[in-house]
């Protein structure tokens, strides 16, 4: 019985059990000579299926790609066959859907291109093409946004896989011809399992064919899907470049300044104007509603408010390597402390929540300021000051204001150049309604106003839903303004 702590093959300390199943046992491990962490997947030489596994592993050995996990090594000795692979940390597309629900139009695509981007390399990778042949969202891992294909035991080049003998796939997944003992299986087979995750992803549900799309489904997704999964396979996409090409021309239709956001850096502070005026339940908001719209990004504690601590007891999340935690559609850094060092998360968008430290916020120097100010009469004062202390910082910025009844008045600072929003009541900041959306576009469309050619950020202006918009404005016109 192989213990934890002990070292095989003179480098790779065994520190603790991933998982089990029929197939054997997956260690975590320790590279002791480069402390990263890999996957030890064992299995036994008795096993029925070895040579599947020996399959896989030569396979898998071959493949360079950011979407399948990295195979190290394979090792053996009396017993047992090893698989040295990269250590993934994330939950499967299946879990998020049912945690979460079904996703975005934008988050669908966004994935979806990822995954025919894998497919894609496969079919490319070997002399003959290497089908997959078992695509499904429980073998998809979100690993930071990053789209992980793992579970490649019925991976085949595509002569082996059209040999004599029994064919397997997953239900609601598989294609009409895995079914058959006579049909032909070839890289239009795993375009159809393609197809289906997509509909699983934006619906929630697998598709039954004859498929007849929702009416409430964009209706460019529903036709890239509806021929992803055509029962003849001559009417299917004939490559899986085909397919990327057509999602990408799907995603085309966003604006310009969305695209350059997802390629871009950019740190957004936010800030209140005192303790309580709901910082960080805007920023879980923005948060979300960035997530949805294909825009990975990562919200930072940066004060204890113990919102990271309570939601790591309330939900149970694990902590990854990098210190965050994943919940729902979310992904926060709690607040750890000035003498915790962790490694630098692989995000582009920062969205860093200060509490009602607004001067810290504003040495940091952001691309842009998020202030949230508490709009009850005995508060405003002090917003007021707050708003003064961020123009005079000359940093781009937004003003939120919380808690406001729309028959109060809001004293705005002469000069004020922003646009002043009010927050509409949400008890669940994780769920984007409608109404949410047209607001975080309102207050993302300011910021990239106002940063549009000042300094390294030259983002052109978002142009959604303007009438919707202007319901969320504070219009300065008709109100007193101080000094």
């Amino acid at each position: 019985m192989i213990l934890v702590s002990t070292v095989l093959f003179g480098k790779y300390q065994l520190c603790g059990i991933l998982g089990t199943g029929r197939e054997g046992t997956v260690f975590l491990a320790v590279h002791l000579g480069l402390e990263e962490y890999r996957a030890v997947k064992r299995v036994s030489k008795s096993f029925l299926n070895y040579e599947q596994f020996r399959r896989e592993a030569l396979i898998l050995k071959e493949l360079r790609h950011p979407g399948i996990p990295i195979v190290y090594d394979v090792e053996e000795d009396e017993s047992y066959s090893y698989l040295i692979e990269e250590y993934l940390e994330g939950d499967s597309l299946y879990d998020l859907v049912k945690k979460q629900g079904h996703l975005s139009r934008e988050l669908t695509i966004f994935y979806g291109i990822q995954l025919a981007s894998i497919i894609n390399y496969l079919h490319l990778a070997g002399t003959t093409p290497i089908l997959h042949l078992d695509l499904q969202p429980k073998n998809l891992l979100l690993c930071h946004d990053t789209i992980k294909l793992i579970d490649f035991g019925l991976a085949a080049s595509l002569k082996e896989a059209n040999k004599p003998g029994e064919r397997y796939g997953t239900v609601g997944c598989a294609a009409p011809e895995q079914y058959e003992a006579e049909a032909v299986l070839d890289e239009r087979t795993d375009i159809y399992a393609i197809g289906t995750i997509l509909c699983y992803l934006c619906t929630g549900e697998f598709p039954r064919l004859p498929f007849i799309p929702a009416s409430s489904m964009d209706p460019g997704l529903a036709a890239v899907i509806g021929q992803c999964i055509c029962k003849e396979k001559e009417n299917r996409y004939s490559t899986a470049q085909e397919l990327m090409e057509q999602l990408r021309q799907l995603k085309e239709t966003e604006t310009d300044a969305k695209k350059r956001l997802q390629s871009s850096s950019l740190t957004i502070a936010l800030s209140g104007s005192k303790s309580g005026a709901g910082t960080t339940h805007i920023g879980i908001g923005l948060s979300v509603y960035l997530k949805n719209q294909g825009i990975p990004n990562l919200l930072e504690e940066k004060q204890d408010s113990f919102m990271g601590a309570g939601l790591f007891k309330f939900t149970k999340a694990k902590r990854d390597s990098y210190g965050l935690l994943h919940y729902r559609n979310l992904i926060i850094k709690p607040y750890y402390g000035a003498g915790v060092k962790l490694k630098a998360p692989p995000f582009r968008v920062h969205l860093m929540d200060w509490g009602e430290n607004l001067s810290q916020a504003l040495s940091m120097e952001p691309d842009a300021v998020i202030l949230v100010c508490d709009a009850s009469i005995w508060n405003r004062i002090h917003a007021f000051e707050s708003v003064k202390e961020v123009m005079r910082s000359g940093i781009p910025y937004a003003v939120i204001y919380n808690h406001w009844g729309i028959d109060k008045k809001i004293y705005i600072p002469k000069g004020a150049q922003a646009v002043f929003f009010r927050a509409p009541f949400f008890s669940d900041p994780f769920t984007v309604s409608n109404e949410l959306e047209t607001f975080y576009q309102a207050v993302t469309n300011e910021i990239l106003t106002e940063t549009k050619g000042g300094g390294k950020w030259d983002f052109p202006v978002m142009r959604w839903g303007r009438k919707a918009m202007k319901k969320l404005r504070i219009k300065e016109r008709g109100l007193p303004g101080k000094g």
